[in-house]
Parts: C-alpha cells; sequence; structure tokens
C-alpha cells in the first residue's frame, strides 16, 4: 500500500488527490471499512504530507484538518464519482465501495502495479571458423 504514495507524486494533496487513496484504502478492506480504519491507513501512507501543522489545526467540530479533508474527499467520490455507497445504504461510519468504486479501484491496483517487461537474453553468434 506504500507504493500508492506514487499517486501524490509531484502534487500537493487536496481533497480531490486524496481520492483515490480513500478507494485504494476502501479496496484494500475488501470493499467495506470503518471511517477510523481509512483515517488511520491514509494517515500512515501520508504521513510526510500531513505533518505540517496547518494539517493537525482543528476545523468544524475539533476534527483536524487532514481528518477533515479525507472525509471530504470520500464524500466527493460519493458525490462526483458514485464510487462509495451512501451511510444510509452501508451504515453511519461504514464506508462501502459501490460496483463503479471496485471497478475503480481495480483500475487503481492494476496502474500501481510494477510493470514486469521480460527482456529476452541475448545468446552469442556462434562464431565460424
Amino acid at each position: 500500500m506504500e507504493h500508492a504514495r506514487r499517486l501524490l507524486k509531484g502534487k500537493k494533496y487536496t481533497q480531490d488527490t486524496l481520492i483515490p487513496f480513500v478507494i485504494l484504502v476502501i479496496g484494500s478492506f475488501g470493499g467495506v471499512a470503518e471511517k477510523n480504519d481509512v483515517d488511520a491507513r491514509i494517515y500512515k501512507i501520508l504521513e510526510d504530507e500531513f505533518s505540517d501543522h496547518i494539517c493537525h489545526e482543528t476545523v468544524a467540530h475539533n476534527v483536524p484538518r487532514w481528518q477533515h479533508d479525507i472525509a471530504w474527499a470520500k464524500e466527493r467520490a460519493k458525490q462526483i464519482h458514485g464510487y462509495v455507497k451512501s451511510a444510509e445504504e452501508s451504515g453511519r461510519g461504514i464506508w462501502e465501495l459501490t460496483e463503479e468504486g471496485k471497478k475503480y479501484y481495480q483500475h487503481l491496483v492494476n496502474s500501481l502495479k510494477p510493470s514486469t517487461v521480460l527482456r529476452k537474453k541475448k545468446t552469442p553468434e556462434k562464431q565460424t571458423a
């Protein structure tokens, strides 16, 4: 999962750039996860990005900004892309991928796999006398 940091390469995190992380983490739990587990796993992956003191300032209801941003990334994934089910479908505090979210998860997993290119080993040419 640590290789997921490549998704941020050259970018500053935003709520939109957190969407793939939300999907990857929920998917890594089998498609259904508790919010606190998602927060903890994303924090572990993006600890360097979240280490800035601004990320730990509290916003509404004394929630740290980084946690607030993850929650909004999930909401955007749900409302704009249809990747996450609503709380009415999954239950409060449970984040669950939709069929579209599962497809996107698989796309992300495939895109993050190391490319394996097989090369034929050159055989030395036979020398004739």
